[in-house]
């Protein structure tokens, strides 16, 4: 097949990631694959193939009136559909909301058939009243809606019957957790964009309760993003400001969770998340809150990992159970590693070519 695949950018964050590494992995299977971002390429932080095709249409920015809005959306339908056609695809495949939106409304008079994929859960993640009307106009064109779990899927069907789910992949680590130097590191880690929606402030909340009779342990938040200066005065406030590192954006992020005792996700809603699978891939014994959506179906609760409350008194109270609970801990730690084969690069990558395959045979 010639495949087209959109995103906005390939700058950070889990959907780019995949994003990235799905293209990848198409074109190594002997499809032609051409990945189109929107923006111009200069704050790439994931790799692409060789054999992946590459058109940055530098289109992304800041509007500041309603005609510069309609003139820079003007521009960017008409270069995209512009580069969806030079490719010559027999299908295109585009992540995120908005993106999706766009490309849809790009590729109607193309005559090429467009599978939109879902990063997130639109049921939490609005795009304000435009957009989301747009979305119900638009998704109901798709030739197929992929979503990652099933109850986002099933907001989605009201708007196309033919939505699917594909969970993500989680790539086999190349370093696993060396849990003698995690129990002398007594380290907590969180991973994820400093973003309202990943919860940090409720992270670094728990973590200041559950370890107020642990002050030798520490907690380190890797990732950039809009709330580092609020979530920094909120450590300071609390105390532990000295026991709170935040590094910034790191990859790969291998070496820094083999050396994490604990790893802990707050997030406010979740698309399926990446970070925690990595955390379990590594061997690290990981805590989440049940947020919608992903943790639920990612985590078996007191086996392969600590399923929790969506609060803040409940995450501390299952990060005061882990680090107390050597054994436990170790246990998880463990049985997340099977994380690995259940959600494995190549399941999904072999149903995403079977949905292509099949939108490009049924033209």
């Amino acid at each position: 097949m010639k495949i087209a695949c959109v995103i906005h950018s390939l700058s950070g964050g889990g959907a780019e990631r995949v994003m990235a590494s799905l293209a990848s992995r198409l074109a190594l299977r002997e499809h032609a694959v051409t990945l189109i971002t929107l923006d111009d390429g200069s704050s790439d932080r994931h790799d692409l193939g060789s054999d992946v095709g590459r058109i940055t249409l530098n289109v992304m920015g800041a509007s500041e009136s309603l005609w510069d809005k309609l003139s820079r959306f003007r521009a960017r339908y008409t270069a995209l559909r512009n580069a969806i056609v030079d490719t010559r695809a027999d299908v295109v495949l585009s992540f995120c909301d908005r993106t999706n939106i766009e490309t849809l409304i790009a590729a109607k008079r193309t005559g090429i058939p467009v599978v939109v994929s879902e990063r997130s859960d639109p049921r939490w993640q609005t795009l304000g009243s435009f957009w989301e009307w747009m979305r119900r106009r638009t998704y109901r064109r798709a030739a197929r809606v992929i979503a990652l779990t099933e109850t986002t899927a099933e907001f989605l069907r009201p708007l196309n019957p033919r939505t699917v789910v594909i969970p993500s992949a989680i790539e086999c680590p190349p370093i696993r957790s060396d849990r003698v130097a995690a129990q002398l590191e007594k380290m907590i880690i969180g991973v994820g964009r400093l973003e309202p929606e990943k919860g940090f402030d409720r992270l670094i909340e728990a973590f200041a309760i559950a370890t107020t009779q642990h002050p030798d342990w520490r907690l380190k938040i890797l990732g950039d993003g809009s709330q580092r200066e609020t979530l920094i005065g909120q450590a300071k406030s609390l105390n532990i400001a000295h026991r709170v590192e935040m590094p910034g954006w790191v990859r790969p992020i291998w070496e820094p969770l083999s050396r994490a005792t604990i790893f802990a996700l707050a997030s406010r809603y979740e698309g399926f998340p990446s970070a925690l699978m990595e955390a379990m891939a590594s061997g690290v014994p990981s805590v989440s809150v049940d947020c919608p959506s992903g943790p639920r179906e990612i985590i078996r609760d007191g086996d392969n990992g600590r399923l929790c409350g969506n609060d803040v008194s409940s995450l501390a109270d299952a990060i005061s159970e882990l680090i107390s609970q050597d054994e436990k801990r170790e246990h998880m730690g463990i049985q997340g590693t099977e994380i690995v084969q259940r959600y494995s690069w190549d399941k999904m990558v072999c149903s995403y070519e079977t949905v292509l395959q099949d939108v490009v045979s049924n033209r």
